[in-house]
């Protein structure tokens, strides 16, 4: 079992955090303006990361490629939506990298072919992300996992049989691989988000970090995923849902959530904890004054033998605990205690 996953230069994903990753995808807008102002406002949100997309619709769809999602956007196809979100040039990216890199924000991106991996490591993006619809893309993942780099692995629509494939395919090593949790609809109906499958994600594959890629609407499954063990979770991000072109405006948090996200994921984290302990250093104090401790009804004069009439039992602890009260038949005070006083092991013999 790993607890985390190295990043160079960042943060890492690691057991007990759950980072936030601004999934910005094409809302650029073919604009390189546009995706730096989405950097600088994850970077202002808190976000881990922010991620990119790079594909060409030709090397993608074929022309008469059904969509798999509702939108109010004039295209037909899939090819067609692609074709009019695909205008930067893969090298272009380096501009958005530099800065991520001045805002300390981590970037990296979805390649979907293999020239856009070749543009992320001429770059040298730390980190990859592989797309659901990829899982059976077998030469697109031994491409990436050639490179060595720590890969987030979405499987939304997937067999969990597709899921270990994809894992072998990309090198199968937990240091490096970080499973994602995700239901390919967009955006997600919450009777199908189904976060539960963290846990189950997480008994089939012990050895690995398992995050998720949220398509639900709003900031609220931060706290499903941190408070369920998730190390990160992917969300559709933008500046400006009514912008149209790119279908995902409409499904994405806007700065303001993204920041919400980021505080209920730090949040969430941090009130899940750990289950192996006892009871909380911040109880110490409940511990001692909450519990009870058996206390005199009136004055006890020396070698009084004890009675339950002679006790009750009242706030705070300290002294003997009303359970041990039938232990103490046939014993006798050693000194005199005054009405209403606490009881200690010392006072008996």
């Amino acid at each position: 079992m790993v607890n985390k996953i190295e990043i160079d230069g960042y943060k890492p994903l690691e057991r007990g955090f759950c980072r936030v990753i601004a999934e910005a995808g094409v809302n650029h807008n073919n604009s390189i303006e546009r995706a730096i102002e989405l950097v600088q406002q994850a970077s202002i949100a808190g976000a881990w990361a922010i991620k990119f997309q790079l594909y060409k619709a030709e090397t993608l769809a074929i022309k008469k490629s059904p969509k798999y999602w509702n939108d109010k956007l004039n295209s037909s196809s899939q090819y067609e939506s692609f074709s009019q979100s695909d205008h930067l040039n893969y090298d272009q990216f380096r501009e958005i990298s530099d800065e991520c890199e001045r805002r300390g924000i981590i970037f990296f991106a979805t390649p979907f072919d293999l020239p856009a991996i070749a543009a992320l490591e001429d770059i040298d993006a730390p980190l990859y992300k592989v797309a659901s619809g990829d899982i059976t893309y077998k030469s697109l993942l031994l491409e990436i996992g050639k490179t060595g780099k720590p890969v987030l692995l979405s499987t939304g629509a997937s067999s969990f049989d597709e899921v270990e494939r994809a894992i072998d395919w990309l090198g199968g090593n937990p240091a490096l691989i970080c499973p994602l949790v995700c239901t390919l609809t967009y955006p997600t109906p919450d009777l199908d988000a189904n976060f539960a499958r963290l846990e189950r994600f997480r008994s089939e594959l012990p050895e690995f970090l398992i995050g998720f890629s949220d398509h639900t609407l709003g900031p609220e499954g931060g706290w499903m995923v941190s408070a369920l063990g998730g190390v990160c979770i992917e969300k559709h991000f933008t500046t400006d849902k009514t912008l149209g072109l790119v279908p995902d405006h409409a499904i994405s948090v806007d700065p303001a959530e993204l920041a919400d996200l980021v505080h209920a994921c730090n949040r969430g984290a941090a009130m899940r904890g750990r289950s192996d302990i006892d009871f909380a250093i911040s109880e110490n104090d409940a511990r001692q004054n909450a519990r009870r401790s058996l206390v005199t009804i009136g004055a006890i004069e020396k070698d009084t033998y004890f009675s339950t009439d002679l006790v009750t039992a009242k706030r705070p602890g300290g002294g003997i605990e009303p359970w041990q009260m039938m232990d103490l038949e046939g014993k006798r005070f050693v000194r005199r205690i005054e009405e209403d006083e606490i009881i200690h092991e010392g006072d008996l013999c």
